[in-house]
């Protein structure tokens, strides 16, 4: 299990957590077209059957909940935590 928090929009620090099961997280190299380097977090859900089939991932990706895993990096100020 993983705990991620994702940055509210508030004029302090205000995190909204949550648990997600089922997932692995990946940290994925990235370089520009200048060759700018940068490392980027990336979040794969393994489970998705439970998930609105409206979800824009479905939509964009032409498939149904639960039949491949959905792959997505993670913004700025979103923490995770992993268990070693």
């Amino acid at each position: 299990m993983q705990l991620v928090c994702h940055k509210e929009k508030y004029p302090y620090a205000v995190f909204m957590c949550h648990s997600i099961n089922k997932t692995d997280a990946y940290v994925v190299p990235l370089v520009g077209s200048d060759a700018t380097k940068a490392k980027a977090l990336v979040i794969c859900h393994k489970d998705t059957s439970f998930w609105n089939p409206k979800h824009r991932a479905f939509q964009q990706l032409k498939v149904k909940p639960g039949t491949i895993p959905i792959c997505h990096f993670l913004i700025r100020e979103t923490l995770v935590w992993i268990p070693n």
